[in-house]
């Protein structure tokens, strides 16, 4: 798979949609973080500023169609001051995202088993996968499949959320995406 590196803007303060949480510092951080864009993924504009990242992940057939594909899987990154508000309280904001509940047993369950990475520059990450919580009914016909990567000065996120069977192909993808992540700072 051909990949293209593109830079995202230092310093900008980032989330993962949806407005500020209570707790969670929206303050920029001073890092600076980059990434290997994969080749059928777009660059597109955001209406969110929290934001250092919006991409539509296309299906890699209409790569060089000159088409737009209309059920795009919506990728984000994302950059926060500190812990953001806590892993798990950020997971259960995506989980409401795509309308699935779950026990705090459930919860510590997920982040237990959830696969680890490591950025290009070496930091811990964390996939995180709610397509196996879907019910599996025709209420939830969407999905997210991300990571987060957080030390005590940051956390950067990235999310690929959209209809499952779109995710489910992207989801390489994503995680050489993340895989490639350049997270440079905190500046002294």
């Amino acid at each position: 798979m051909a990949f293209k590196p593109l830079a995202a803007p230092m310093g900008m303060a980032g989330g993962m949609g949806g407005g500020a949480m209570p707790g969670m510092n929206a303050s920029p951080v001073d890092i600076k973080v980059t990434w290997v864009l994969p080749e059928s993924w777009q660059v597109k504009d955001s209406a969110n500023a929290m934001r250092i990242g919006s991409f539509a992940a296309s299906d890699p057939s209409l790569a060089n169609t000159g088409e737009a594909d209309p059920n795009a899987v919506d990728v984000s990154v994302v950059q926060l001051a500190g812990d953001a508000g806590g892993l798990k309280a950020n997971i259960a904001r995506w989980m409401g995202q795509v309308g699935i509940k779950a026990t705090a047993e459930e919860m510590d369950g997920l982040i237990k088993t959830a696969s680890h990475f490591k950025t290009g520059t070496g930091q811990d990450g964390m996939y995180v996968d709610l397509t196996e919580k879907l019910s599996g009914d025709m209420t939830q016909s969407k999905t997210i499949f991300g990571a987060v990567v957080q030390t005590h000065e940051y956390t950067v996120f990235v999310k690929g959320m959209g209809e499952t069977a779109k995710v489910i192909a992207q989801k390489k993808r994503i995680m050489a995406f993340c895989q490639s992540l350049r997270i440079e700072g905190p500046k002294p």
